[in-house]
């Protein structure tokens, strides 16, 4: 989708109009973008600073979601009774659906009753998920939970054990109900033979195939199985343990559509800290990386918890900027010392959770809202979700295929390359 309207004739007119929109008034602006389809609200973030300000504005969310039907929220996923639950969470009120009305947002539609979730196309609405059921070979399944469609994908190499999964998704390559639309699947998995590297697989909806890609030099335990890949500058973020020798830690990005890969620092600052107690994640805000280190020495002094809060200021470079340092004194105090932070759903609104409860909360106002989750007593993992109501498909077939169990495919496709996402 181009940013600018069509041009009407062969004139020059295309400039002025472009001009026009962007002299728009900002409520005028706001009107507008509230109500622009999910799938083309990144190339208007695109035009300009400005529309892109105002759809990170606190009060777009919730208004896009009910004009623009579309969801935004969180899966949060625990083990219960050594079973994979996973729960759809949202500070937005459900969307207004055609009849019949929309089901909640759930994974209970999959064949499999016992399903992980191993990655989502956040802003596609599409999830990865493998059957989890120990007496049964693992079925990888693609799904689109908002309009409870699925299809059983074929399998990796799933005798050597999982290290990582990101999935990146294309926009649908027509409008309207029952669009293609194109994904693909990195898997990084633990190979004991290779020791020093990951072994890597793509799936790529287009041949739908697994195919093997080049292993990854990095070291096997580095990488936090329970981790789910951060997604910004397009490019999936993950990271990583400590070096055994020099103790460092870092951060390891994948671009999808390349299949290069490197390793970020992290602020020099934030290395040169000594405080073993120190509590490093990183989250995407406003599609930018972000480093949350949870710290005591930087107020020492008064015997309390900071977070800091640094952005990615040159993704090419690599140069962190320190945006925000804010006392979680106000927070504990309300919350009590159990709440976890696990991401940033904004520069100044945090997603934490808590014994059953996940919550929003904002540093300087307090907390804004508040979800029950009576099965989650620890949340494991957490899935930026966001997703419009419209059916779609999945690769070469038009239907999912009723099969409950999909066979194994051996068939490994070499080379070729992908669309940009």
């Amino acid at each position: 989708m181009s940013p600018s309207p069509e041009r009407s004739n062969g004139n020059d007119d295309g400039e002025d109009d472009g001009a026009a929109a962007a002299n728009l008034p900002e409520d005028q602006v706001f009107e507008l973008l509230t109500r622009v389809p999910l799938d083309d609200l990144a190339a208007c973030r695109a035009v300009s600073t400005r529309w892109r300000r105002i759809t990170y504005e606190p009060a777009f969310a919730p208004l896009h979601c009910r004009r623009a039907a579309a969801v935004s929220g969180y899966f949060v996923q625990s083990m219960v009774r050594n079973r994979y639950v996973a729960d759809f969470v949202s500070m937005h009120a459900t969307p207004p659906s055609p009849s019949p009305p929309t089901p909640a947002i759930s994974l209970d539609f999959l064949p499999s009753p016992h399903v992980r979730l191993e990655a989502v196309a956040a802003r596609r609405g599409l999830a990865c998920c493998v059957a989890a059921d120990t007496l049964r070979r693992p079925c990888y399944y693609v799904c689109k939970p908002a309009t409870r469609q699925w299809r059983a994908l074929p399998n990796p190499r799933v005798r050597f054990r999982t290290a990582a999964t990101a999935m990146a998704a294309a926009r649908p390559s027509a409008s309207g109900g029952g669009a293609a639309v194109e994904f693909k699947i990195v898997r990084l998995s633990i190979v004991p033979a290779l020791r020093d590297r990951l072994r890597c697989e793509v799936f790529d909806s287009r041949r739908f195939a697994w195919r093997r890609a080049a292993d990854v030099p990095l070291c096997p335990e580095s990488l936090d199985p329970s981790a789910p890949a951060v997604r910004a500058h397009g490019a999936a973020h993950w990271l990583r343990w400590p070096d055994q020798d020099t103790r460092a830690r870092d951060v390891f990005a994948l671009d999808l559509h390349s299949e290069a890969w490197r390793v970020i620092p992290l602020p020099r600052e934030v290395e040169e800290r000594d405080d073993p107690w120190a509590r490093k994640q990183i989250s995407a805000v406003e599609g930018r990386l972000c480093l949350l280190e949870t710290t005591t020495e930087a107020a020492a002094a008064m015997g309390e918890e900071v977070l800091e809060v640094w952005e990615m200021a040159g993704y090419a470079e690599g140069r962190w900027e320190k945006k925000m340092t804010v006392s979680l004194k106000s927070l504990y105090a309300q919350e009590g010392n159990a709440v976890i932070l696990q991401q940033l759903h904004s520069p100044d609104v945090a997603f934490l959770d808590t014994f059953c409860r996940v919550m929003w909360y904002d540093f300087s106002r307090g907390k804004m809202a508040e979800v029950e989750v009576k099965k989650h007593i620890c949340v494991r993992e957490v899935f930026k979700f966001e997703s419009d109501l419209i059916p779609c498909e999945f690769g070469k077939a038009r239907h999912p295929p009723p099969a409950r169990t999909p066979s194994n495919s051996k068939e490994v496709q070499k080379g070729g390359d992908y669309c940009m996402f």
